[in-house]
């Protein structure tokens, strides 16, 4: 399997930093995981393809590296003179004591998932790569909202990016309502509301706006035609994602040992045939419909029946797709 980039830099830096004189290139290409070692039996010209396909990658590392301040050094072999080395002092990598914690650092790398693919994906896991040598190691942590259906990253990155160039994107998309389809739209906003990430537009089918959740969007977002195609109206119709002071309490069901989140959000409500009872209050429904459905049925709506209904007709949608 591949080795992503940011796994060969971890282990490049690692190498070169626990070698006590220097290596070759040879021998970085042969024992640094995510390096093709030359093919054995292989014939002269592809030893030839092997090695500059080896040197181009090498040079981008250390360009790379050098970039983020790590100090690699060129080392001469004192006796023959023309053998290259490449080694890293420890005392002069080390960064500053950070005070990142665990928790910190783990919501440090969701965020460098989240924008994996995008504008910023490069620079994000470049930088956890850095931070991750020197923050605060400890027990794992639970994230309990990294588990939601919150964001399809690779598209969110594409809608965020056509905002900013106000590009026509266009995506196949799917609905309990609406059912299957291809829409286009000119993005106007990309709103997170409880972890959900939408899309407001204009629908160039429906010659209307629009609100899609990301989550829904299948495949990859395309932008389509120029940059600077149409202007964002000042006044965008954010609808129930508004940010609202009117917050509505609904009584939720869980399983034991499950829905932590909720638990800490909620008011014990009592037990009722083996499930713990929530008072939970929310601003918008369709956040805590999502986060019901995303613990698989750990946990339940019982009221409003208005809720309750929504998690049933979501949960029934996904298994009519899963069998057919």
């Amino acid at each position: 399997m591949p080795v992503e980039k940011s796994q060969r830099l971890l282990n490049l830096v690692i190498g070169l930093s626990s070698t006590r004189h220097r290596l070759t290139r040879d021998q970085i290409r042969d024992t640094i995981e995510g390096y093709e070692p030359l093919p054995y039996g292989a014939s002269d010209e592809e030893r030839r393809k092997a090695e500059q396909s080896f040197e181009r990658m090498f040079e981008r590392d250390k360009k790379e590296l050098r970039e983020l301040g790590v100090p690699i050094e060129t080392v001469e072999d004192p006796v023959h003179g023309d053998e290259i080395g490449y080694r890293i002092r420890p005392a002069e990598a080390a960064m500053p004591a950070l005070d990142l914690t665990a928790a910190e650092l783990a919501v440090v790398s969701i965020a460098t998932d989240y924008w994996r693919g995008a504008v910023l994906g490069g620079d994000a896991q470049r930088t956890v790569m850095k931070l991750a040598s020197s923050a605060e190691h400890g027990p794992r942590v639970e994230l309990p909202f990294a588990a939601l259906p919150s964001v399809a990253s690779e598209a969110f990155g594409t809608l965020v990016e056509a905002v900013a160039d106000r590009q026509t994107v266009r995506f196949e998309y799917s609905s309990v309502s609406s059912g299957a389809g291809t829409r286009t739209i000119d993005p106007w906003r990309v709103v997170l509301r409880a972890g959900i990430a939408y899309v407001i537009g204009f629908d160039r089918d429906r010659e209307a706006p629009r609100t899609f959740r990301i989550q829904r969007i299948g495949g990859k977002v395309r932008t389509v035609g120029d940059t600077g195609a149409y202007a964002i109206p000042k006044d965008i119709p954010l609808g129930a994602l508004a940010e609202s002071e009117d917050v509505s309490t609904a009584r939720v069901a869980v399983r034991p040992e499950s829905g932590h989140a909720l638990r800490r959000r909620g008011t014990p409500a009592g037990v009722e045939d083996g499930w713990d009872l929530y008072d939970v209050a929310y601003a918008h429904g369709d956040s805590l419909v999502a986060e019901v459905l995303a613990l698989a049925g750990g946990a339940r709506i019982v009221e409003p029946k208005t809720l309750a209904d929504a998690v049933v007709r979501a949960a029934t949608a996904a298994l009519e797709v899963e069998h057919g």
